[in-house]
């Protein structure tokens, strides 16, 4: 919390399979990764032969309101940990108050292999790009999620306006959202295959 990662245009960051690598953004943090029309960032594998779920994917963190709570958490206000994990730790705790809060800026993003089950657990898998409690202090525009081996988009909570979404042949949901989203999505494009 109270740091940001920027990360330049052209940048690809390879996300390893061993290790069932994600790239989180805390609750209190943020994410500058501005990339460009001709220098977009790109999230992928780091394997030489790529496929669906190789990775974890992008997961951000906010302050957002959320309508469920679990039992290990806080009620007021609401938070939760986001899904996936077999361990609850405070890096992954999100939800909070302030559905205006900013998680940073996320433009001209291509996403790919991403979406691993970090367990065996049901619905423990993360997606391409995973929101929780993210709020409409946030930028999200001009992100492709490609291959993805669980959902393209999901949005757990948070009030987080997002444009031109791009999701390609993920193996699960496009779109999805969770406990209270109430942000607008607009210029979505989905194609199943």
């Amino acid at each position: 919390p109270g740091n940001t990662l920027t990360i330049q245009p052209g940048t690809v960051i390879r996300g390893d399979k061993a290790s069932k690598a994600c790239l989180i953004i805390t609750k209190g943090a943020k994410i500058n990764a501005q990339g460009t029309v001709t220098n977009p960032i790109v999230f992928t594998s780091n394997e030489n032969s790529r496929n669906p779920a190789d990775w974890g994917g992008v997961v951000l963190l906010g302050n957002g309101i959320i309508n469920t709570a679990c039992a290990t958490c806080t009620t007021a206000p609401r938070t939760n940990y986001i899904e996936g994990f077999a361990t609850n730790f405070p890096e992954i705790l999100y939800g909070g108050t302030n559905n205006a809060d900013n998680s940073g800026v996320m433009s001209y993003c291509r996403i790919e292999f991403a979406g691993v089950a970090l367990s065996t657990t049901p619905n423990s898998e993360l997606n391409s790009l995973t929101m929780g409690g993210v709020g409409s202090g946030t930028q999200i525009d001009h992100i492709q999620v490609s291959f993805g081996g669980d959902d393209g988009f999901e949005w757990f909570g948070g009030a987080v306006n997002a444009k031109y979404l791009i999701s390609f042949r993920t193996l699960d949901d496009d779109l999805d959202t969770d406990f209270g989203f109430s942000g607008r999505i607009q210029f979505g494009l989905v194609v199943r295959d």
